[in-house]
């Protein structure tokens, strides 16, 4: 891989991990009046740490070519 595209990946990887310490915290503040709220962040930062591991698989292969 490209030194500049490992860079950018490694900037989108931090971008997505802030992302999801974002999303779990507005999660952990929810009341028990915005549970509906809370089901759908939990979903939300899910889908993020899917999305971060994914990256992460990616980097790795194309580091080991």
């Amino acid at each position: 891989m490209e030194p500049e595209h490992a860079a950018e990946l490694s900037s989108v990887a931090a971008q997505l991990a802030d992302l999801v310490h974002r999303v779990e915290n507005l999660a952990g503040e929810g009341n028990a009046d915005r549970a509906e709220d809370r089901s759908a962040l939990l979903e939300v930062e899910r889908h993020l740490r899917g999305a971060l591991r994914e990256m992460e698989r990616s980097r790795r292969a194309t580091e080991g070519r």
